[in-house]
């Protein structure tokens, strides 16, 4: 099965560039933070650290759930998501990225390994899947799980799993054997996820970045790639900047060897884009649409717009916006 562009509807958020004047150097100011930089390996200083986090903690807005981000109500989350990462402005993160255990298990392509590729990196819940952990769906008889993954974990680091990084909620998991803390849940699988992966593989050196942690994670990644031939890597929750344990960033800097100009970040949370907000594509949040078409989509944009730039921040920025309108937004604050 091939997968054809299809049209946006009005009430998903347009794939349009505006027309517009773009210059390089408003785009990248202020909040990419050293995003015109490849990476560097910066210093392990826990002063630095503890500033951060005491920098974070002074932050004073509640993060919006990824729920928010539905079809008709893109503007609205837009608005509230940058408004809040417009406040994050002054937030240093690579004093975070002093935190070593961030860059566990993350690939190094110092010596051209990716052959010249872009990375595409692609968040898992809500953006490729929904794991049903509350049971949302459990008793639908007109609903079925397109699968059911096991895995092994302790209990208290899934409080707040799931994509809905703003809220500690009790999940309903079914136990398997209580002495090993083992669990099953039920996937919904976005339309076209498959197709898509096998797709976009054929172009980019593909990741999953997920704020999920990695046992549960793992298992869903092997669903999606039995054959192990399509996702190159994996970053977790681990890997990610918590910020006061309510937002996880993705912080792309952590990959090594790769200049930001060929890294894209999907993701449905805007959150996950702080750090570098011209490096993102956001999609809206996946539940269980069957008639969703946002991957369908998206792949269009890569393989039309993204492959044939030599930089994926000017093209994101002048399609979506997302700096411009936070350094509005920060402007007025």
């Amino acid at each position: 099965m091939s997968l054809e562009v299809i049209p946006r509807n009005r009430q998903s958020h347009s794939m349009k560039p505006e027309r517009q004047e773009h210059r390089e150097k408003k785009i990248f100011d202020p909040l990419d933070n050293e995003a015109v930089s490849p990476h560097k390996n910066f210093l392990k200083n826990q002063k630095n650290l503890q500033e951060f986090k005491k920098q974070a903690s002074q932050l004073e807005f509640y993060p919006l759930g990824s729920r928010e981000n539905y079809p008709g109500n893109y503007d609205n989350y837009l608005q509230i998501t940058l408004s809040h990462i417009a406040q994050m402005k002054n937030l240093r993160f690579d004093h975070a990225l002093e935190d070593k255990k961030i860059f566990k298990g993350v690939p190094d392509y110092t010596n051209g390994q990716n052959n010249g590729r872009k990375i595409l990196l692609l968040d898992l819940d809500e953006t490729l899947i929904h794991a049903d952990f509350n049971g949302e769906f459990s008793n639908d008889k007109s609903t079925k799980y397109d699968t059911v993954i096991s895995f092994k974990e302790n209990e208290k680091d899934f409080e707040d799993n799931n994509g809905e990084y703003v809220e500690k909620r009790r999940m309903k998991l079914e136990k398997l054997e209580e002495e090993e803390k083992e669990y099953k849940v039920g996937i919904f699988l976005r339309r076209g996820a498959k197709q898509f992966l096998a797709e976009v593989s054929k172009y980019f050196e593909v990741g999953i970045f997920t704020a999920s942690v990695k046992e549960y994670a793992d298992a869903v990644i092997d669903y999606l790639d039995p054959n192990k031939n399509m996702i190159k890597f994996r970053l977790y929750r681990n890997n990610c900047i918590n910020v006061n344990d309510k937002i996880y960033v993705k912080d792309l800097r952590i990959i090594k060897g790769i200049n930001l100009k060929d890294i894209i970040l999907i993701d449905n949370s805007m959150y996950s884009f702080a750090a570098q907000l011209t490096n993102g594509i956001l999609i809206n949040s996946f539940y269980n649409d069957k008639n969703d078409i946002e991957l369908y989509n998206v792949l269009g944009y890569l393989l039309n717009f993204i492959l044939k730039i030599n930089d994926v921040r000017l093209i994101n920025e002048q399609f979506f916006n997302f700096q411009r309108i936070a350094n509005d937004i920060g402007a007025n604050q």
